[in-house]
């Protein structure tokens, strides 16, 4: 009788051992899971098809500011600046089109090779200059804003290329331009990490940086072009901005360094490098761009946005030390 209880008590240890690692580990998926299954119960508007693809329309520039956030925290490092770049993407494109004339494609291209190249010089500055990455990218985060309003004088500028603005208004076998955008980034970021020798790198940077750099990978060559990859992605992301609204908001991006870093942690990627996916800042993008949605649905004030945000990123904070301390018992 006594052995059959002992035997009983343990069984019952190992599933609640078992039930507690499925929790923690899947626990962006399950919280996602439960969070739809509430709002269908709560609100009729949640699961018409004209909100899910709002939902996926809000996402999509948050989910090009997650891929970019995700490598530079993948190779153990933090970007500020990826809202304010994109503002400055969008600002950027407008003006070169509005006021020096420029074809909307090379305007395009002109934003993105900025936003790229103001990325890696934020790179450089961090890698080769030995300033902490956290005080760079504030100071980025200061100047792109800056830049922004003297190149916008404080005042949005009307885009008024069709070409440009369909690649945040059109739709291509009915999904909206935005979401295809997104979903090229997302393959290629995928490929990128997944598929490549320089995808390995970067975690292995991110890992443990005195072996990768003892085992011949350049370390601050790698660690600049994360940061250059992420000023791609926020001008991407800016791009995408100025597409939806028809013009360069001077405001635009502002704040959505937050939403990106809280996309990256809420899927599971690392703060201290070396492990995440594109898939978990995917989920992580679109968990809070479902929670700004059902905000909405529910007629919850809009000053209420940045609590409920704070809570997620500390509960996924907490959900990424329990992950930690689980796999190294």
């Amino acid at each position: 009788m006594g052995i059959h209880t002992k035997t009983s008590d343990v069984d019952k240890l190992v599933g609640l051992q078992r039930v507690k690692h499925v929790v923690i580990n899947n626990g962006v998926l399950i919280g996602f899971i439960v969070l739809v299954v509430g709002l269908s119960l709560t609100t009729p508007y949640f699961l018409t098809t004209a909100n899910l693809f709002s939902i996926l329309v809000q996402s999509a520039p948050y989910v090009l500011l997650a891929i970019g956030e995700l490598v530079v925290v993948l190779v153990a490092g933090i970007d500020l600046s990826v809202g304010a770049m994109a503002g400055l993407s969008g600002a950027v494109a407008a003006t070169l089109m509005a006021r020096l004339g420029l074809p909307w494609p090379l305007a395009l291209l002109g934003a993105l090779i900025a936003t790229s190249g103001v990325g890696a010089l934020q790179g450089a500055v961090v890698n080769y200059l030995r300033v902490t990455d956290f005080i760079a990218t504030l100071a980025g985060l200061s100047i792109f804003s800056s830049l922004t309003l003297i190149i916008t004088q404080g005042n949005p500028i009307s885009i008024n290329a069709d070409g440009f603005n369909a690649l945040g208004q059109a739709r291509l076998l009915g999904v909206p331009a935005q979401v295809w955008i997104a979903v090229c980034v997302i393959v290629g970021a995928w490929f990128w990490l997944a598929k490549t020798a320089s995808g390995q790198h970067i975690y292995a940077v991110g890992g443990n940086r005195i072996a990768a750099y003892r085992s011949g990978i350049a370390v601050r060559q790698l660690r600049t072009a994360a940061y250059a990859f992420s000023g791609l992605c926020s001008g991407i992301a800016g791009i995408v901005f100025a597409a939806q609204l028809g013009s360069a908001d001077p405001n635009a991006g502002r704040g959505d360094e937050l939403t990106a870093i809280a996309a990256v942690v809420i899927g599971g990627v690392s703060l201290f490098g070396g492990r995440g996916t594109v898939w978990g800042a995917v989920m992580g993008a679109l968990l809070i761009a479902t929670i700004l949605d059902a905000l909405v649905l529910l007629n919850v004030p809009p000053y209420y946005t940045q609590l409920v945000q704070g809570f997620v990123i500390l509960l996924a904070v907490m959900l990424d030390y329990l992950k930690r301390r689980d796999h190294a018992v």
